[in-house]
């Protein structure tokens, strides 16, 4: 049974994405991915990913071979590494919310193949 959406935010999943992903997860639930990555000044800042935010990034991003940088929740930087952490958080809302994850392709235009 899915979960309405205003309680994805309070289902704590932190414990559980920590152990799947790294401790660089700093929160998480069914909706959102708060991890502290680097952004392009070197800086330490706290991202957070949303199901829309990896829906984004696959319709729009991820087959752009133009450019060396993409941009993943607001975060923009050199494409190897943005690219792993769009496919970490697809992973993770894969199996944390995989109905919201295809809505939100779908939303974007994408058919999702999972």
């Amino acid at each position: 049974m899915e979960t309405p959406r205003g309680k994805d935010e309070a289902i704590n999943l932190t414990d559980q994405a920590q152990a799947d992903l790294g401790a660089f997860v700093e929160e998480a639930n069914r909706s959102k991915l708060v991890v502290r990555c680097t952004n392009a000044f070197d800086e330490q800042v706290s991202l957070t990913v949303t199901l829309d935010d990896v829906a984004e990034y696959y319709a729009t991003q991820a087959r752009n071979l133009t450019s060396g940088c993409r941009t993943l929740a607001g975060l923009t930087g050199d494409w190897r590494p943005i690219d792993h952490l769009a496919s970490l958080a697809l992973e993770w809302f894969k199996e944390a919310n995989i109905e919201g994850m295809r809505r939100a392709a779908r939303k974007r235009g994408l058919e999702p193949r999972f």
